[in-house]
């Protein structure tokens, strides 16, 4: 083997371990994506940071109910304390019930935490007579399911936004945001849900 045709090889393999290191965050994306899809919950739960999840969540609706709970005029009052106080533990108990295995997962096929409301698609297909063909098995409609937008941040950051695909002109800020964060070489994890700008 030639030294030229070994200086071809060595820039062909950092050129794959390149790019292998630049799409890695969408293809964890895209796993992630397919373990929701098939239920697989060993492999879902590998790219899944549980606690930061929960974390994040935690930090954002303490936000949001400081904001709107706790306001100048309520300086010094203990009752108003007192529910900002009741608020925040009624708000860690939903957090720690909501971010469970099966709703991160219906957060990656749906783009929403909220849960999935009953439509007549989730009823079983009523069984065909014998001796008649099946009319009624269809493949699942896609029409609803949200489109995904990605935006970098760094090299240790991407976030990938749910898009309504029959309102694609919603800013990123209105969305559902997931964060992924690397770790390692290429090894990335859903870490953080980013909740919608919540209007007044």
């Amino acid at each position: 083997m030639t030294s030229k045709t070994i200086k071809g090889a060595a820039v062909a393999a950092v050129l794959t371990i390149a790019g292998y290191w630049y799409w890695s965050p969408f293809l964890a994306v895209r796993q992630l994506q397919s373990a929701a899809q098939k239920k697989d919950a060993d492999a879902f739960n590998e790219r899944v940071d549980y606690p930061k999840l929960r974390e994040s969540l935690k930090g954002q609706f303490a936000a949001i109910m400081g904001e709107r709970l706790v306001k100048p005029e309520d300086a010094g009052n203990g009752f108003a304390a007192l529910g900002a106080m009741l608020g925040l533990a009624m708000v860690n108990q939903f957090v720690d019930a909501m971010v469970r295995p099966e709703a991160v997962m219906r957060a990656m096929q749906d783009g929403q935490l909220a849960p999935k409301a009953n439509s007549p698609s989730d009823s079983p297909a009523p069984t065909p007579p014998a001796g008649k063909p099946d009319v009624t098995a269809k493949a699942e409609p896609q029409e609803d399911k949200p489109k995904w937008a990605y935006e970098r941040k760094g090299v240790d950051k991407l976030i990938a936004y749910a898009s309504d695909p029959m309102k694609p002109e919603v800013p990123n800020q209105e969305k559902l945001g997931l964060v992924f964060q690397r770790s390692g070489f290429a090894d990335w994890k859903l870490t953080e849900f980013r909740l919608p700008a919540l209007k007044e």
